[in-house]
This record gives C-alpha cells, structure tokens and sequence, in this order.
C-alpha cells in the first residue's frame, strides 16, 4: 500500500514538474502592428482598431504610425520595410496606405522569410518586404464566407482590420483566399554607382522635408567625393549645387546641404529649411549624383 502511495505522488510530480528538453507550447496570438496614412485626427484610426477588438477581443495592437502622407505609396513601403526589419518575426502588420487606389482594389496576404505576416491593399505597399526579405506565400483576400458584405464593398479600415485580427487570432493565411504568384512592385531606381553615375531614388520625406534616398553613404567616397566639396543633384530635370557635408550647421540657414543619415544612407536638406518644398520633390523621384 504504501509503494503504490509512494509511486503515485512522484507520477503526480512528474507530470507538474517540466522535463528538460520539452518544447513548451508557445502562445498561438500574434500582436498586430499598424501602419498607415489615415492620420490620427479622423474616424479611420478608431474604427479600425474597433473592427480588431469586435473580431478578437483579446488583440494586442500596436501603432507604428498613421503619418504617412495620403496615398505616398513609396514612402509608405519604404517605412513599412524599416519597421519590419526591427520587429522579430510573430508579427502580423496591417499597412494601409493608398488603399483603393487601384482599379483593382485587390488585398493580399503576405508571408515573408522572417516569419512576419502583412495584410496589405496590392498597390506596391509591399515591395521593400518582398525585395529585402523575400516571400514564402501570397494570397488574395478573397474568401466571402468570412464577411457578411460583399468584399466590394468594404471599407478598407473594416477589411484589412478583420483579417489581420482573424490571423492574429489563429486563422491560417490560406484561410483568406487562393494564393497568387505576383503582387504591384513599385519601380524604383537602386541605389549605387551606374554606368559611372551614382544613382538612387528619393524613398522618404520627413517631416522637416529632408530627403532621404536609398543611395549607400559610403558610395560616396567609393565615388571619389569629398566631404566639404561641392556635390551636383541632378533631379527632375535640375541640376542644384550642394556642399557635402556631416550636419546641416556646416552650411548657413537657408542653404543645402548633403548628409549622410543615421540610416547611413544619403540626404539632401535645407539648414532650418524644407529641400522638398524648394524643389517640389516627391517621394519615388529618380536622382543622380556627379561632381
């Protein structure tokens, strides 16, 4: 009796205590992160979020932002692309910029290599995730049974909200739809040295109207400039003179400068000035770089 007592409390202490090497079942949700153009002094960002929790009451949601300016599908693939770069993979992104700006108005559903999930509209949002971290599967937001109105005739807060929260909630990707070999890539000049020019494209504005571009700093020297030369922008048809420089004090307000940023890449701005405005540039613009 007291060996069958003695043998059930330490089965009893088996099953309690974790055995070294067992894969401990991880927790099935995956936070959402929201990237968008909506802005934050409208309807848009609050409906959205309550179509997440009305589809999944227990979503985590985070914002990486709603400032991309309306319809900048460039700058909006180009920050979507920085943001899923810092995020581990487990993440399910809902990126609406420019939605319904196709006559298509097609939604996908993206897998990349890093194990990240995006729910996007197919305008070219995604091209920087595809391009830099590759692609395991797409689908097309197709499946009917899973709304109660025709697809059609969806708000896209509505849409991209419901199937991001029913991914995060444990649905499978292929649940939304059939999956499709191609998706919208935006047509963007890399950046680096070409048939002896430096070339690039502008990827982003911020905020103060610097210009970023995706030209490589250390193109630069590669290229035989020089910090505190002059350097030629040729963009648009123009051609402006700029110093070389390593903070925007190297030059008087109200005069460029070229920079390298922190993203170590290259940046045209005006000292206590806007460059974009001066020069009525626009994310997605070509542009080449000479002495």
């Amino acid at each position: 009796m007291k060996r069958k007592c003695l043998l059930s409390i330490l089965l009893l202490l088996a099953l309690l205590i974790p055995v070294s090497g067992c894969a401990v079942p991880s927790n099935p949700d995956m936070p959402l992160v929201l990237l968008t153009d909506f802005g934050t002094d409208d309807y848009r960002v609050p409906r959205l979020k309550g179509v997440i929790y009305d589809t999944y009451p227990d979503a985590q949601v985070i914002d990486a932002t709603h400032g991309i300016t309306s319809y900048d599908i460039a700058a909006g693939a180009y920050v979507l692309g920085l943001t899923a770069k810092e995020f581990p993979g487990g993440f399910v992104f809902i990126a609406a910029v420019g939605a319904r700006s196709t006559a298509e108005g097609r939604s996908l559903v993206l897998t990349n290599n890093k194990d990240q999930i995006f729910v996007a509209p197919d305008n070219g949002l995604l091209t920087y995730i595809i391009k830099d971290m590759g692609v395991k599967s797409i689908y097309e937001v197709a499946n009917q049974a899973l709304f109660d109105q025709p697809i059609s005739t969806l708000s896209f807060h509505y849409l991209l909200g419901r199937v991001g929260a029913l991914i995060a909630s444990g649905h499978s990707p292929a649940d939304m739809g059939p999956p499709i070999a191609s998706t919208v890539m935006l047509d963007i000049q890399e950046g680096g040295i070409t048939d002896g020019k430096i070339a690039g494209s502008v990827v982003f504005i911020d905020h103060f109207g610097n210009c970023l571009t995706n030209i490589p700093g250390e193109t630069l020297s590669e290229y035989g400039l020089i910090i505190g030369r002059t350097v030629l922008i040729i963009i648009d048809g123009n051609t402006i003179e700029v110093k070389y420089g390593e903070t925007y004090g190297d030059v008087p307000a109200g005069e460029c400068v070229l920079t390298i940023n922190s993203l170590g890449t290259v940046q045209f701005s005006i000292n206590k000035g806007s460059f974009a405005d001066t020069y009525g540039i626009n994310t997605g613009i070509k542009v080449e770089l000479g002495r």
